[in-house]
């Protein structure tokens, strides 16, 4: 198969086909390790496979492999006449790379810079009004009717709940709840919240960009359930969950406990997700991930 030909099977088939099969397939929720694996890898060649196909559309006059093409092409760039020799096609070709490439590279920066603002103020106006509890080892609580709770990223992070949650949870559902937020912040899924809310709205009408963020969100959620039933006793989880719908979202940049899912974190709660199958399985996605951007990217024209 050729570079262009793997590029265009694979950006297809991670950015339409795939997203279209799996976005109700539940096999995953059992592991939602692999689910990320997966829906990562997804994201990962599907845009990449993209700017990819375009490159070698624009460099159709290298018979070798895209980075000798891309050399050829910075070559004529430190000349002066980097469209020198191209066609329309190729002109075209070389435009869409760099405008996706651009696009994505922006919408990343410009997200990562605004979530780490919200999240740096809110965690210094957290600092400033939480009180503490003494059952309540390093979390913030606030003085608030509203039942909330949710898990503040960035620098040491913070584990947040409001009275009023502290009034609707009995000691062991609180519990659970705190070690559901502390496995956000174990699993360090403060970072997929900024790739995932980077998949720019220009982007929609691609199924990979429209169901990626939910999917992924769910098995964020879910690994966290997973983290917290290691800690406290599952019907303490499951008494969390059940009194969800009383909970206010999450601010903007945190994650916390919602309605969202819930029905289907239920139904899991029961199955087991063992470690060491999810490790072998997302280092065998990982593997064959990398070995298809070795062909895509140094594959023969």
């Amino acid at each position: 198969m050729t570079g262009v030909s793997l590029a265009i099977a694979t950006s297809v088939t991670c950015l339409v086909v795939a997203p279209t099969l799996l976005r109700s397939w539940r096999r995953f929720d059992t592991y939602p390790r692999v689910g990320l694996a997966v829906w990562s890898a997804l994201v990962i060649l599907g845009w990449l496979s993209a700017i990819v196909l375009f490159l070698r559309v624009g460099l159709g006059e290298s018979r070798g492999s895209l980075v000798s093409g891309l050399g050829s092409f910075a070559a004529r760039l430190g000349d002066g006449h980097p469209l020198r020799g191209l066609g329309f096609r190729e002109v075209v070709g070389l435009s869409l790379a760099f405008d996706v490439l651009l696009l994505m590279l922006g919408s990343l920066i410009r997200t990562g810079v605004t979530i780490a603002f919200n999240r740096r103020r809110h965690r210094s106006l957290v600092d400033l009004v939480a009180g503490h509890s003494d059952a309540l080892i390093d979390v913030c609580v606030l003085a608030h009717p509203q039942p909330l709770a949710y898990f503040l990223p960035g620098r040491g992070g913070r584990v947040v709940v409001t009275q009023g949650a502290v009034d609707v949870l009995s000691s062991a559902e609180l519990e659970a709840v705190v070690a559901h937020e502390r496995g956000h912040h174990h699993g360090r899924h403060g970072a997929w919240l900024i790739s995932l809310q980077a998949l720019s709205p220009f982007v929609q009408f691609i199924p990979l960009a429209r169901w990626a963020p939910t999917t992924v969100r769910m098995y964020l959620e879910m690994s966290a359930d997973d983290f917290a039933r290691r800690q406290v006793h599952r019907s303490a989880l499951e008494g969390a969950l059940g009194k969800v719908s009383l909970f206010s979202a999450a601010p903007l940049g945190a994650m916390g406990l919602t309605n969202d899912f819930s029905s289907r974190r239920l139904e899991r709660l029961a199955t087991s997700s063992p470690y060491l199958l999810d490790l072998a399985v997302v280092v065998a996605v990982v593997s064959a991930s990398l070995s298809l951007v070795w062909s895509i990217v140094l594959g023969h024209l």
